[in-house]
């Protein structure tokens, strides 16, 4: 039936709406995180080499919902990243992943400026990694 057909396309279209940008500078990390948002409905572009990652965002901004970045990378850590895609776009929520355990309240006190939506500590499960990703989303800043 046409008519059924059009109503479930609005709901696959809202679980696909929110679009993640990936910053891993390990490749293997970085598709399989990217595999699961996917398969949870996002759309989701990766990157290894943080640079272009942050030129993408700057010529796509207003395509994202969410930066997801490593710290600890070659060129260009996630600290850095995180203050470039500010400055391109004040309202984006950013979350990090890293090996190094952070705690969010100190992390608040040394770096006040930078407002973070999440700390994810790797090893993470990929259940675990989604349903933080999800809930970011969930939530207006």
């Amino acid at each position: 039936m046409p008519g059924q057909k059009d109503k479930q396309l609005p709901e696959r279209q809202q679980k696909a709406s929110s679009s993640v940008l990936l910053i891993d500078d390990d490749k293997d990390v970085l598709t399989v995180l990217k595999r699961s948002l996917e398969l949870k409905g996002m759309y989701t572009y990766g990157f290894a080499n943080p640079i272009l990652a942050v030129e993408h965002f700057r010529n796509n901004a207003a395509n994202y919902d969410i930066v997801v970045t490593d710290i600890r990378m070659p060129d260009m850590n996630g600290f850095e990243v995180a203050r470039a895609v500010r400055e391109i776009r004040p309202d984006i929520k950013i979350a990090f992943i890293t090996a190094f355990e952070i705690n969010k309240s100190e992390f608040e006190k040394v770096l006040p400026s930078t407002k973070v939506d999440a700390f994810i500590a790797k090893p993470v499960t990929l259940a675990t990694f989604v349903e933080t990703i999800t809930g970011i989303m969930e939530h207006p800043s």
